[in-house]
């Protein structure tokens, strides 16, 4: 059986690896297929260019192409200890995230486009190469944006929050870097980062909906405020009742609150960790 079980595309194996191009055979060019590949290669070893982070599970690079085509490289690290026999029951993440972003694109959610997917035959590491999407990540956008336009954006954001979850869907890292801002009339957005978010029936219970909530309001940006913050719940909350509405903002305030003490708990043993091995300078490319 096909790694990919599911849905239609071209397979290719190469160096150990076992990789999947979503879709038709004529979607690419060879040239521009081979390009990807090498890329893929580029990022798995570490040598592409463009570095963009290092993550606790995974690293990601970015990448020109002359056909005008940008795109983003996600190398996801092997998964250890427990998480791993765990695992053997799941699919692969990167298979995941290809259905799970179909089913959001046919529910329209908006959702970067998946260029190529890949899994290492051995060493238990994937990858999943993403198109760049045309827009701001929200933090960049908020940074940038007007008073108004901000304003107007926050409230259309909550209300795209809650067509999410009522879609059924929960997102598994629901942060301001993980949304991006692509049009102003009206806002519209695009949700990245899908290996842990799911379409479950937890989707219409309170505590999990609003987890991302908190994720969402958790994150400090320069500029935004508590009542940008509640801008967004208005935005979200818009359909529930006055009285449901006061109750469950008492209930995310009180969840964001404690996660901001553990956050900071956190904070304080990496600087002591770092202070204790020294500096250390990440080099990123051009």
């Amino acid at each position: 059986m096909s790694w990919w079980a599911a849905g239609e595309g071209v397979e290719l194996t190469r160096g150990g690896w076992n990789f999947l191009i979503p879709g038709y055979d004529a979607r690419f060019s060879e040239e521009l297929r081979e390009e990807l590949l090498d890329s893929a290669f580029a990022a798995i070893d570490g040598t592409m260019e463009t570095r963009v982070r290092r993550s606790k599970h995974a690293e990601t690079w970015f990448q020109h192409f002359d056909h005008g085509l940008a795109a983003y490289f996600k190398v996801l690290d092997p998964i250890r200890g427990l998480h791993r026999a765990r695992s053997v029951f799941k699919r692969r993440r990167a298979v995941h995230v290809a259905s799970i972003s179909q089913h959001l694109r046919a529910d329209g959610i908006g959702v970067a486009e998946i260029l190529l997917l890949g899994v290492e035959r051995r060493g238990g590491r994937e990858i999943i190469v993403t198109a760049r999407v045309d827009g701001f990540n929200l933090v960049r956008h908020l940074k940038r944006a007007k008073l108004a336009s901000r304003r107007v954006v926050l409230h259309a954001l909550g209300a795209e929050v809650a067509r999410l979850h009522r879609a059924g869907y929960i997102h598994g890292d629901l942060t301001p870097y993980n949304i991006y801002v692509t049009a102003l009339e009206p806002p519209q957005f695009v949700f990245i980062d899908h290996e842990r978010t799911r379409r479950t029936i937890l989707s219409r219970f309170e505590r999990p909906r609003m987890r991302n909530l908190v994720q969402l309001g958790s994150l400090d940006v320069a500029g935004v405020t508590n009542t940008d913050r509640m801008r967004v719940w208005t935005g979200y909350s818009a359909q529930f009742s006055a009285r449901r509405r006061r109750l469950e903002l008492r209930r995310v305030a009180a969840m964001l609150a404690a996660r901001k003490v553990l956050e900071h708990k956190g904070a304080a043993v990496a600087d002591r960790a770092s202070s204790s091995f020294g500096q250390h300078r990440e080099v990123r490319g051009g």
